[in-house]
Protein backbone atom coordinates (compact mmCIF):
# COMPACT_ATOMS: atom_id res chain seq x y z
CA UNK A 1 0.00 0.00 0.00
CA UNK A 2 2.82 2.35 0.88
CA UNK A 3 4.61 1.37 -2.34
CA UNK A 4 1.52 2.25 -4.39
CA UNK A 5 1.22 5.62 -2.62
CA UNK A 6 4.86 6.37 -3.37
CA UNK A 7 4.26 5.60 -7.07
CA UNK A 8 1.28 7.97 -7.15
CA UNK A 9 3.33 10.68 -5.45
CA UNK A 10 6.16 10.22 -7.95
CA UNK A 11 3.69 10.43 -10.83
CA UNK A 12 2.17 13.62 -9.42
CA UNK A 13 5.63 15.17 -9.05
CA UNK A 14 6.48 14.17 -12.63
CA UNK A 15 3.28 15.71 -14.02
CA UNK A 16 3.84 18.90 -12.05
CA UNK A 17 7.41 19.16 -13.32
CA UNK A 18 6.21 18.57 -16.89
CA UNK A 19 3.56 21.31 -16.60
CA UNK A 20 6.14 23.73 -15.22
CA UNK A 21 8.40 22.97 -18.16
CA UNK A 22 5.57 23.72 -20.62
CA UNK A 23 4.78 26.99 -18.83
CA UNK A 24 8.45 27.96 -18.87
CA UNK A 25 8.67 27.20 -22.59
CA UNK A 26 5.58 29.30 -23.33
CA UNK A 27 6.81 32.06 -21.08
CA UNK A 28 10.19 32.14 -22.80
CA UNK A 29 8.52 32.20 -26.20
CA UNK A 30 6.41 35.20 -25.21
CA UNK A 31 9.40 36.96 -23.74
CA UNK A 32 11.41 36.37 -26.93
CA UNK A 33 8.91 38.39 -28.98
CA UNK A 34 8.09 41.16 -26.59
CA UNK A 35 7.85 44.59 -28.26
CA UNK A 36 11.16 46.38 -28.78
CA UNK A 37 11.75 50.10 -28.50
CA UNK A 38 14.04 52.79 -29.86
CA UNK A 39 13.76 56.42 -28.80
CA UNK A 40 10.16 57.60 -29.11
CA UNK A 41 9.02 54.40 -30.88
CA UNK A 42 8.08 52.24 -27.91
CA UNK A 43 6.07 49.41 -29.46
CA UNK A 44 8.03 47.76 -32.26
CA UNK A 45 6.15 44.50 -32.86
CA UNK A 46 4.94 42.23 -35.64
CA UNK A 47 5.31 42.70 -38.56
CA UNK A 48 8.12 45.06 -37.57
CA UNK A 49 11.25 44.00 -35.79
CA UNK A 50 14.30 45.82 -34.47
CA UNK A 51 17.76 44.85 -35.67
CA UNK A 52 19.12 42.32 -33.19
CA UNK A 53 15.72 40.89 -32.20
CA UNK A 54 15.40 37.07 -32.19
CA UNK A 55 15.13 35.75 -35.75
CA UNK A 56 11.62 34.36 -35.16
CA UNK A 57 10.25 37.80 -34.21
CA UNK A 58 8.77 40.07 -36.86
CA UNK A 59 9.35 40.00 -40.59
CA UNK A 60 12.85 40.63 -42.07
CA UNK A 61 11.28 42.87 -44.71
CA UNK A 62 10.02 45.21 -41.97
CA UNK A 63 13.21 45.54 -39.95
CA UNK A 64 14.04 48.81 -38.19
CA UNK A 65 17.46 49.92 -37.00
CA UNK A 66 18.19 52.15 -34.02
CA UNK A 67 20.69 54.91 -34.81
CA UNK A 68 21.45 57.70 -32.35
CA UNK A 69 18.35 56.67 -30.40
CA UNK A 70 16.10 57.13 -33.45
CA UNK A 71 14.31 54.31 -35.25
CA UNK A 72 15.00 54.14 -38.99
CA UNK A 73 13.76 51.95 -41.81
CA UNK A 74 15.36 51.25 -45.17
CA UNK A 75 13.09 51.91 -48.13
CA UNK A 76 14.66 51.22 -51.49
CA UNK A 77 18.01 53.04 -51.58
CA UNK A 78 17.23 55.41 -48.70
CA UNK A 79 16.92 55.28 -44.93
CA UNK A 80 14.06 57.18 -43.29
CA UNK A 81 13.26 58.16 -39.72
CA UNK A 82 10.26 56.36 -38.25
CA UNK A 83 8.01 58.97 -36.66
CA UNK A 84 5.06 56.74 -35.74
CA UNK A 85 3.59 53.25 -36.17
CA UNK A 86 -0.18 52.91 -36.05
CA UNK A 87 -1.09 49.23 -35.76
CA UNK A 88 -4.79 50.11 -35.60
CA UNK A 89 -4.71 51.58 -39.12
CA UNK A 90 -1.76 49.49 -40.36
CA UNK A 91 0.30 52.59 -41.19
CA UNK A 92 3.84 53.76 -40.54
CA UNK A 93 4.86 57.44 -40.81
CA UNK A 94 8.36 58.07 -42.15
CA UNK A 95 10.40 61.27 -42.52
CA UNK A 96 13.34 61.98 -44.81
CA UNK A 97 16.47 62.49 -42.67
CA UNK A 98 17.39 65.54 -44.72
CA UNK A 99 14.50 67.51 -43.26
CA UNK A 100 15.52 69.92 -40.48
CA UNK A 101 13.61 72.58 -38.60
CA UNK A 102 15.06 76.09 -38.80
CA UNK A 103 14.99 79.45 -40.50
CA UNK A 104 15.64 77.95 -43.93
CA UNK A 105 13.89 75.27 -45.97
CA UNK A 106 15.79 71.99 -46.05
CA UNK A 107 15.16 69.52 -48.86
CA UNK A 108 14.86 65.70 -48.86
CA UNK A 109 17.97 63.57 -49.30
CA UNK A 110 16.11 60.78 -51.08
CA UNK A 111 13.72 60.35 -53.97
CA UNK A 112 10.72 59.11 -52.01
CA UNK A 113 8.63 57.80 -54.92
CA UNK A 114 11.55 55.81 -56.33
CA UNK A 115 12.29 54.30 -52.93
CA UNK A 116 8.78 53.10 -52.09
CA UNK A 117 8.13 51.78 -55.59
CA UNK A 118 10.22 48.69 -54.80
CA UNK A 119 8.71 48.01 -51.37
CA UNK A 120 5.46 46.45 -50.16
CA UNK A 121 4.43 49.76 -48.55
CA UNK A 122 1.78 51.81 -50.33
CA UNK A 123 0.63 55.44 -50.25
CA UNK A 124 -3.04 56.25 -49.83
CA UNK A 125 -3.52 58.42 -52.91
CA UNK A 126 -6.94 59.48 -51.68
CA UNK A 127 -5.19 61.65 -49.11
CA UNK A 128 -3.85 65.06 -50.07
CA UNK A 129 -0.66 64.53 -52.08
CA UNK A 130 1.19 67.46 -53.64
CA UNK A 131 4.20 67.78 -55.92
CA UNK A 132 6.48 70.72 -55.15
CA UNK A 133 9.49 72.14 -57.00
CA UNK A 134 11.93 74.85 -55.95
CA UNK A 135 12.57 77.67 -58.41
CA UNK A 136 15.01 80.55 -58.54
CA UNK A 137 13.97 83.67 -60.40
CA UNK A 138 15.74 86.73 -61.76
CA UNK A 139 13.10 89.07 -60.36
CA UNK A 140 10.36 88.96 -57.73
CA UNK A 141 6.98 87.34 -58.43
CA UNK A 142 3.64 88.51 -57.11
CA UNK A 143 1.79 85.22 -57.42
CA UNK A 144 0.09 83.38 -54.57
CA UNK A 145 1.07 80.02 -56.11
CA UNK A 146 4.75 80.80 -55.59
CA UNK A 147 5.86 80.60 -51.94
CA UNK A 148 8.92 82.76 -51.09
CA UNK A 149 11.53 80.58 -49.38
CA UNK A 150 15.10 80.62 -48.12
CA UNK A 151 16.66 77.27 -49.07
CA UNK A 152 19.28 75.84 -46.73
CA UNK A 153 21.53 74.31 -49.38
CA UNK A 154 22.04 77.36 -51.62
CA UNK A 155 24.92 79.75 -50.92
CA UNK A 156 25.16 83.41 -51.85
CA UNK A 157 27.62 82.91 -54.70
CA UNK A 158 27.73 80.89 -57.90
CA UNK A 159 30.20 80.46 -60.73
CA UNK A 160 29.45 80.78 -64.43
CA UNK A 161 30.17 77.06 -64.88
CA UNK A 162 27.60 76.10 -62.27
CA UNK A 163 24.06 75.01 -63.09
CA UNK A 164 22.99 77.60 -60.50
CA UNK A 165 24.60 80.50 -62.37
CA UNK A 166 21.30 82.40 -62.74
CA UNK A 167 20.93 84.95 -59.93
CA UNK A 168 18.81 83.52 -57.14
CA UNK A 169 17.98 86.51 -55.04
CA UNK A 170 14.37 85.39 -55.42
CA UNK A 171 13.66 81.75 -54.60
CA UNK A 172 10.21 80.19 -54.51
CA UNK A 173 8.47 76.89 -53.93
CA UNK A 174 5.77 76.03 -56.44
CA UNK A 175 3.20 73.61 -55.05
CA UNK A 176 1.07 71.65 -57.52
CA UNK A 177 -2.65 71.30 -57.02
CA UNK A 178 -2.43 67.51 -56.80
CA UNK A 179 0.00 64.67 -57.41
CA UNK A 180 1.40 66.36 -60.54
CA UNK A 181 2.56 69.69 -61.94
CA UNK A 182 1.51 70.83 -65.39
CA UNK A 183 3.69 72.73 -67.85
CA UNK A 184 1.19 75.59 -67.63
CA UNK A 185 2.00 75.91 -63.93
CA UNK A 186 5.54 77.01 -64.86
CA UNK A 187 4.47 80.29 -66.40
CA UNK A 188 7.48 82.54 -65.80
CA UNK A 189 10.31 82.24 -68.31
CA UNK A 190 12.77 84.02 -66.01
CA UNK A 191 12.49 81.25 -63.38
CA UNK A 192 14.45 78.00 -63.33
CA UNK A 193 13.84 74.78 -61.39
CA UNK A 194 16.88 73.87 -59.32
CA UNK A 195 15.66 70.90 -57.25
CA UNK A 196 14.21 67.47 -57.79
CA UNK A 197 10.47 67.20 -57.39
CA UNK A 198 9.40 67.00 -53.75
CA UNK A 199 6.33 65.07 -52.67
CA UNK A 200 4.31 66.34 -49.72
CA UNK A 201 1.40 65.02 -47.72
CA UNK A 202 -0.86 66.74 -45.16
CA UNK A 203 -0.45 70.11 -46.96
CA UNK A 204 -3.67 72.08 -46.66
CA UNK A 205 -4.54 74.41 -49.57
CA UNK A 206 -4.66 78.13 -49.02
CA UNK A 207 -2.30 81.01 -48.45
CA UNK A 208 0.84 78.98 -47.72
CA UNK A 209 4.13 80.13 -46.25
CA UNK A 210 7.59 78.58 -46.04
CA UNK A 211 6.89 77.46 -42.46
CA UNK A 212 3.72 75.67 -43.64
CA UNK A 213 5.70 73.77 -46.25
CA UNK A 214 8.50 73.02 -43.78
CA UNK A 215 6.07 71.71 -41.17
CA UNK A 216 4.45 69.48 -43.77
CA UNK A 217 7.79 68.04 -44.88
CA UNK A 218 8.75 67.39 -41.26
CA UNK A 219 5.56 65.36 -40.81
CA UNK A 220 6.68 63.00 -43.56
CA UNK A 221 4.42 60.37 -45.10
CA UNK A 222 1.95 57.76 -43.96
CA UNK A 223 2.59 54.42 -45.61
CA UNK A 224 0.28 51.42 -45.41
CA UNK A 225 1.44 47.90 -44.57
CA UNK A 226 -1.93 46.30 -45.31
CA UNK A 227 -0.14 44.06 -47.81
CA UNK A 228 1.48 42.20 -44.91
CA UNK A 229 -1.95 41.59 -43.38
CA UNK A 230 -3.15 40.18 -46.71
CA UNK A 231 -0.33 37.65 -46.60
CA UNK A 232 -0.59 36.80 -42.91
CA UNK A 233 -4.40 36.73 -42.56
CA UNK A 234 -5.66 35.65 -45.99
CA UNK A 235 -3.04 34.06 -48.20
CA UNK A 236 -1.70 31.72 -45.49
CA UNK A 237 -5.22 30.24 -45.35
CA UNK A 238 -5.37 29.82 -49.12
CA UNK A 239 -7.71 32.81 -49.46
CA UNK A 240 -7.52 35.77 -51.79
CA UNK A 241 -7.40 39.35 -50.58
CA UNK A 242 -8.72 42.79 -51.51
CA UNK A 243 -7.11 45.85 -49.93
CA UNK A 244 -9.01 49.02 -49.17
CA UNK A 245 -6.49 51.75 -48.42
CA UNK A 246 -9.16 54.37 -47.80
CA UNK A 247 -10.66 52.44 -44.89
CA UNK A 248 -7.47 50.62 -43.85
CA UNK A 249 -9.18 47.26 -44.25
CA UNK A 250 -8.62 43.99 -46.05
CA UNK A 251 -11.17 41.46 -47.26
CA UNK A 252 -10.42 37.74 -47.52
CA UNK A 253 -12.45 35.65 -49.94
CA UNK A 254 -12.45 32.17 -51.36
CA UNK A 255 -13.13 31.67 -55.04
CA UNK A 256 -13.57 28.27 -56.70
CA UNK A 257 -14.15 29.60 -60.22
CA UNK A 258 -10.91 30.23 -62.20
CA UNK A 259 -12.59 33.06 -64.11
CA UNK A 260 -13.49 34.75 -60.82
CA UNK A 261 -9.90 34.39 -59.64
CA UNK A 262 -8.67 35.94 -62.89
CA UNK A 263 -11.17 38.77 -62.49
CA UNK A 264 -9.93 39.63 -59.00
CA UNK A 265 -6.30 39.27 -60.03
CA UNK A 266 -6.84 41.84 -62.80
CA UNK A 267 -8.85 43.98 -60.39
CA UNK A 268 -5.98 44.01 -57.89
CA UNK A 269 -3.63 45.21 -60.65
CA UNK A 270 -6.04 48.04 -61.51
CA UNK A 271 -6.32 48.96 -57.83
CA UNK A 272 -2.54 49.06 -57.44
CA UNK A 273 -1.59 50.75 -60.71
CA UNK A 274 -4.46 53.18 -61.18
CA UNK A 275 -5.23 53.79 -57.50
CA UNK A 276 -8.98 53.27 -57.89
CA UNK A 277 -9.68 51.17 -54.81
CA UNK A 278 -12.58 53.49 -54.07
CA UNK A 279 -14.66 51.92 -56.84
CA UNK A 280 -14.12 48.46 -55.34
CA UNK A 281 -15.61 49.81 -52.13
CA UNK A 282 -18.41 51.56 -54.02
CA UNK A 283 -19.53 48.76 -56.32
CA UNK A 284 -18.78 45.94 -53.84
CA UNK A 285 -17.27 43.56 -56.39
CA UNK A 286 -17.09 40.51 -54.14
CA UNK A 287 -17.64 36.81 -54.90
CA UNK A 288 -20.46 34.71 -53.56
CA UNK A 289 -19.86 33.05 -50.22
CA UNK A 290 -18.47 33.98 -46.86
CA UNK A 291 -16.22 37.00 -46.76
CA UNK A 292 -14.20 38.11 -43.77
CA UNK A 293 -13.71 41.86 -43.40
CA UNK A 294 -10.89 42.99 -41.14
CA UNK A 295 -11.61 46.50 -39.89
CA UNK A 296 -8.95 48.00 -37.64
CA UNK A 297 -8.03 44.56 -36.34
CA UNK A 298 -11.66 43.48 -35.68
CA UNK A 299 -12.93 40.53 -37.73
CA UNK A 300 -16.48 40.64 -39.01
CA UNK A 301 -18.21 37.84 -40.93
CA UNK A 302 -20.77 38.61 -43.60
CA UNK A 303 -22.15 37.17 -46.82
CA UNK A 304 -21.21 39.17 -49.88
CA UNK A 305 -23.18 39.66 -53.05
CA UNK A 306 -21.40 39.49 -56.38
CA UNK A 307 -21.90 41.11 -59.74
CA UNK A 308 -20.83 37.94 -61.53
Amino acid sequence: MMFRGAKLLALAVLLHTFSLAICATNSNGNQACRPSSCGEIRNISNPFRLEGDPSECGDPGYELVCENNRAMIKLGDGKYYVADINYHHSTIRVVDPGMKKGNCLSTPLHSFLDDISITSFKINWDEAINITVLMKCERPISDGSYIPITPCNVTSSSSSSSSLSIPYNYVYALVGGGDSLRVNDLKYSYCTIFSRTIMTQFLKPGNLSMSDLQECLLLGFNLSFLQFRCQSECEVKGLHCILNYRKNTIECYKSQNPLIRLFFYLLSIIVTVFRVDYFVDYFRFLPYGDTTTFVAGVKEKHTAEAWI
